[in-house]
């Protein structure tokens, strides 16, 4: 195991319940203008594009929006029609958001690198493709309500057990674990980039027959790096992070592209932003919650004849409150993992994500700010809330404990979350092994311009929490 996984921490916040808190300091959590290299030796060379290069792509771009917008304007009526219906489709963006996206394209000033005038033109044109796109997409959401609404609207979403765990905190391969469970049910992330039952239903019979699930497989895996799979074992047809199903729709992933400042509030998973608020705590339940349903009657029973249990993983920590409140009975799950080795993971797999590829990765000075600040804020509130008295069923169980003890660790999941005393013969005990070094992308939290020291000693707390035994 490397240091990414197994780091410490701060050996002086072990501090335990109870006792006077360490004294907290009041620098910021990242370097004041570190000098932070885009590539380093060893590293793959993805720079952006160069000027005559990003004019020529631009103008191959400008005709492809325009074609796309021509080809999919005489759909519109009819998603109008269907929205005034049965509401506005909650997987693609609001007139607001479009509106707020144009204005960080065109105003937004982020530190070095910065955005070029043909950076902002793309984002300009990334936006104006996620528009031509809504009737295609809302369409083919609002014909599961033409079709199944009456059996949706029938099927209960009965204590659905729901993980929300901090991003490379080990939830992933948790949730891979817990999705082999007969009696419970989890939408594979193909379900979640294109969440309309009556595809679900067509595509197998008719293109399954001719397109295998290896090849599908193969033709998803072949858009996305070498260094993204070395942290991700991603499989379209596995239960994956669920918040994709939304941000990936909206034009979220576009802040990763524009700026560490807005990057902070639209790609954040823990605290709420005034306006992202609608976003969360509305079109992403309802998203959810009919995505769980769709999935129940596509699943139909489970091996005794009833109804089976809907599982969901994600990280949308900003949607707790507001899944308890739709979920009253639901069991909430998460996995904590010590803040300074998690963000050393997460900073180096968002630098491998594909965002806005023809604008080159997302800069490392970026990535550092964005993710100190939001991340630490994630933590606090994944404390308080997964602490607070009175709330929800909930369970912790902890990353170090995990890769010690696995059967430990899934017998109290199964215990706390699932009513089960005796872990069930299919779950595994042991954890397979996993290649963890020789990393094409791995800097250090220095390398990225985040303060460790700084980080630790606000997150004293945190880390003495994910230090504790038990519950």
């Amino acid at each position: 195991m490397t240091a990414e996984a197994t780091g410490d921490g701060d050996a002086n916040a072990t501090g335990a319940h109870g006792s006077d808190p360490p004294a907290r300091t009041e620098r910021p959590l990242t370097f004041a203008n570190p000098d932070i290299p885009e590539h380093l030796p060893g590293e793959p060379d993805r720079a952006r594009p160069a000027p005559p290069t990003m004019v020529a792509r631009l103008f191959v771009r400008s005709i492809t929006t325009l074609l796309l917008a021509m080809a999919t304007s005489w759909l519109w009526p009819f998603y109008l029609v269907l929205a005034a219906i049965y509401g506005w489709a909650p997987n693609v963006p609001r007139l607001r958001q479009v509106i707020r996206y144009l204005g960080h394209a065109w105003t937004e000033r982020p530190p070095s690198p910065g955005l070029t005038t043909l950076d902002r033109v793309w984002l300009t044109l990334s936006i104006a493709q996620a528009c031509a796109k809504v009737p295609v997409y809302g369409l083919a959401w609002l014909l599961d309500e033409v079709f199944y609404g009456a059996t949706l609207n029938a099927t209960p979403v009965v204590a659905p057990l729901i993980e929300i765990s901090a991003a490379r905190s080990g939830s992933t391969q948790l949730a891979r674990y817990l999705e082999q469970d007969p009696e419970l049910v989890a939408p594979p992330f193909i379900h979640c980039l294109f969440p309309y039952m009556w595809l679900w239903r067509i595509v197998p019979p008719t293109l399954g027959r001719f397109i295998s699930v290896e090849r599908v497989r193969g033709m998803m895996e072949s858009k996305m790096p070498k260094e993204f799979f070395q942290r991700h074992e991603g499989d379209p047809f596995l239960t994956d992070t669920f918040d994709l199903a939304l941000l990936g729709s909206h034009l979220n992933q576009l802040s990763v592209r524009i700026g560490p400042r807005v990057m902070e509030t639209d790609f954040s998973f823990g605290a709420l932003a005034p306006h992202n608020r609608h976003l969360w705590e509305q079109d992403f339940i309802n998203l959810l919650d009919r995505i769980a349903r769709k999935t129940l009657v596509h699943a139909g029973p489970g091996p005794d004849g009833q109804a089976r249990r809907f599982f969901v993983k994600g990280h949308f920590l900003c949607a707790a409150d507001a899944l308890a409140r739709k979920y009253p009975d639901a069991r909430f799950l998460t996995m904590i993992r010590e803040p300074a080795p998690r963000l050393q993971s997460a900073v180096n797999f968002l630098r491998a994500q594909p965002f806005e590829s023809g604008l080159g990765p997302p800069p490392w000075r970026w990535l550092g700010i964005s993710i100190a600040n939001s991340e630490a804020a994630y933590c606090e509130i994944e404390q308080e809330w997964f602490t607070r008295e009175p709330g929800p069923r909930r369970c912790v169980l902890r990353f170090e404990e995990y890769k010690r003890d696995l059967e430990g660790t899934m017998n109290r999941a199964y215990n706390e979350c699932l009513d089960t005393p005796t872990l069930p013969p299919h779950v595994p005990t042991r954890h397979a092994p996993r290649e963890r070094k020789n990393y094409l992308l791995n800097r250090s939290l220095e390398q990225v311009g985040i303060d460790e020291a700084a980080l630790n000693d606000r997150l004293a707390d945190y880390i003495a929490w994910c230090r504790e035994s038990g519950p």
